[in-house]
C-alpha cells in the first residue's frame, strides 16, 4: 500500500489542513499458498515493477499539489518482501520516489540493513506482532528471505522498531489501535509521535 500525503479525500487527526490519499497496489503474481511463499521468486518478479511504478505515483502528486507529496510505502507479509525488492531496484542516479518505508508482519526484505534502500535507516520502519505473527517472521528467516537470516524488526537491521499491538498476523490496522497510530505519524512525517520499542 501508498500513502501519499497530500491534498485529497480524508483529513488526518495528525496533520489538521492536510490530506491523505492512499493507493493499494496489487500489480505482481503472489504467492497463493505457504509452500510457494518461501521463495523469493515472486518479490524478484514483482519488485520491479513496483520499482517502476513509484516514480510515476510521485510525480503525477507533485505535479498535482507542486513539490511536497511525502510517499510512505507500506508491505505487510510476503508483500514486504516485494517492496524490499523493490527498494533495492535501479541505481542511486535514479530519482528519489519514496520517503518512508514500513513493513508489518515482514518474513524478509532480501535486504540485511536498512541502509540497503537509499532513503536512510531512519526512513526504515518495522513491527512484529504476537505469535502468529513470530510464525510467519521466523518462517521467513529459515527460509532465507531476509538476507543473512535477518529481517526489518531484528536490531542488526538497524531500523526503527515501532511499538505494536497487533492481535495477530492480520491485527495490524485495528481501529484505534498504537499500530495504527504509529503509521499514521509516519505516513504524515511526525516521527516524533512514532512509540518505539
Amino acid at each position: 500500500m501508498l500513502a501519499v500525503h497530500r491534498p485529497g479525500v480524508q483529513r488526518p487527526k495528525l496533520s489538521p489542513g492536510k490530506s491523505i490519499s492512499t493507493i493499494t497496489w496489487l500489480d505482481y503474481n503472489a504467492p497463493d499458498t505457504i509452500p510457494q511463499a518461501v521463495s523469493g521468486r515472486y518479490a524478484e518478479e514483482g519488485g520491479p515493477r513496483l520499482y517502476d511504478y513509484l516514480p510515476g505515483n510521485r510525480t503525477a502528486h507533485e505535479n498535482a499539489v507542486g513539490n511536497t507529496a511525502h510517499t510512505t510505502v507500506i508491505g505487510h507479509s510476503y508483500g514486504s518482501t516485494v517492496v524490499g525488492v523493490s527498494a533495492q531496484s535501479g541505481t542511486w542516479r535514479d530519482p528519489e520516489a519514496v520517503n518512508d518505508y514500513v513493513f508489518a508482519g515482514s518474513p524478509g526484505v532480501q535486504a540485511d540493513h536498512a541502509g540497503d534502500f537509499g532513503i536512510g535507516a531512519q526512513h526504515v520502519w518495522a513491527m512484529g506482532g504476537p505469535w502468529d505473527d513470530q510464525a510467519v517472521r521466523q518462517g521467513g528467516r529459515l527460509v532465507g528471505l531476509g538476507d543473512n537470516w535477518t529481517f526489518p524488526t531484528d536490531e542488526s537491521f538497524g531500523g526503527n522498531v515501532m511499538k505494536s499491538d497487533s492481535g495477530g498476523h492480520s491485527g495490524f490496522w485495528d481501529e484505534e489501535s498504537l499500530t495504527l497510530r504509529n503509521q499514521a505519524a509516519v505516513i504524515t512525517g511526525k516521527y516524533h509521535r512514532v512509540e518505539l520499542e
